[in-house]
């Protein structure tokens, strides 16, 4: 249900004045706000907006819920126990600040010293680690658009994770453009620079 608050931004896409197309495909490229993003449908699929254009994701299978239980798990202990800061599991909104973009990460990370991004209702700014767990219908996004998007917010740390391959890919941000940090698979540990304490066991997460 819509929002009062949002209800003046989504009545000419839901009235028929964008054309006869349904909402929220009425929304042209470009057009999109933070306001239509939250007014979005609770319909059990992940919707995301990049570089302004709208993606629909269909719920994910139970592989890669699972993979991304695992890992949260441990970012999540890893966290609590060194008090580094939060780890929140999708769905979770994030504004991108200077992007276009509304995208809500599998899992992501926000320092402590970065708290104030954390809202009640969503993240607003760049977090400061953002995994993406690929799907066979997410590749090019998670690894050409996404990665794009996340560059161009700033966030310093972005992981990529195949369950299929059983790899996990971490970029780090340097003068603006993310390097390859390292790829780690099958049973390997990785203890990735500038997050202190924390060390993934791949193999519990592929468990």
């Amino acid at each position: 249900m819509v929002d009062e608050g949002f209800r003046e931004a989504v009545t000419p896409y839901e009235s028929g004045e964008a054309g006869g197309i349904p909402w929220p495909w009425s929304v042209p490229d470009g057009a999109w706000s933070w306001e239509l993003f939250c007014a979005l449908p609770e319909d059990g699929n992940r919707y995301e907006v990049i570089g302004g254009k709208l993606v629909m994701s269909p719920p994910p299978k139970t592989g890669h819920q699972a993979v991304s239980m695992q890992l949260a798990l441990q970012l999540g202990h890893w966290a609590k126990r060194t008090g580094a800061g939060k780890v929140f599991a999708a769905p979770l909104a994030v504004a991108l600040p200077n992007t276009g973009s509304y995208l809500e990460p599998n899992l992501l990370f926000v320092a402590r010293e970065h708290r104030s991004i954390i809202t009640p209702d969503n993240v607003q700014g760049p977090p400061d680690l953002v995994v993406e767990i690929l799907s066979p219908g997410s590749l090019r996004a998670d690894w050409v658009d996404k990665k794009a998007v996340y560059e161009k917010a700033l966030v310093p740390r972005y992981w990529v994770v195949d369950p299929e391959a059983k790899t996990l890919t971490a970029f780090r941000l340097a003068e603006g453009r993310y390097q390859l940090e390292g790829r780690y698979t099958g049973e390997a540990s990785f203890t990735p620079e500038g997050l202190p304490d924390l060390t993934v066991d791949l193999a519990a997460v592929w468990d």
